[in-house]
């Protein structure tokens, strides 16, 4: 009996170890394209996107990117980190801990991570110009699957 069961677990471990690897989630995405820039309101109410380098600095302004992907996966993880430029010295905030520290503490870039699904094989990242939000040179990185897939230079004018 123990023969039988010795034998029956050597069968299990040569299948397991020919069995093929799991294929990694990023290598089941192909990034085929990527634009920056502008989601505009048509007058149909349809959301257009017009590819830009500036963006007006208007508060509720839309702007983004748009990345054509190839991939069998529902939905996608997709990081993206922002980096904001210099505030003016007399619009520099502190916050209570800095304040009670006497040190000024500068927030220079935001990073926001989620999962989108894929649409006609697209997707969407959008922002908006904020009330106090500093004009300037801008720097926006976009990694799916832990892969950057877009990394764009723009100003805010």
């Amino acid at each position: 009996m123990l023969r039988i069961s010795l034998i029956m677990v050597c069968f299990l471990l040569a299948e397991i170890s020919l069995a093929e690897p799991a294929t990694p989630l990023s290598a089941t995405v192909e990034i085929l394209s990527a634009e920056f820039g502008l989601f505009e309101a048509s007058d149909s109410g349809e959301v257009v996107f017009e590819p830009a380098r500036i963006v007006p600095h208007r508060v509720g302004q839309r702007y983004g990117w748009v990345i054509e992907v190839r991939t069998s996966n529902r939905s996608l993880s997709v990081r993206e980190e922002y980096l904001l430029p210099m505030l003016p010295k007399e619009q520099k905030n502190l916050d209570s801990l800095s304040e009670t520290l006497n040190m000024l503490v500068q927030r220079r870039n935001q990073v926001s991570q989620r999962q989108l699904v894929p649409l006609d094989g697209r997707i969407y990242g959008e922002w908006a110009i904020g009330s106090g939000e500093p004009a300037g040179h801008r720097h926006l990185q976009v990694t799916v699957e832990n892969q950057v897939a877009a990394s764009f230079e723009f100003d805010v004018k």
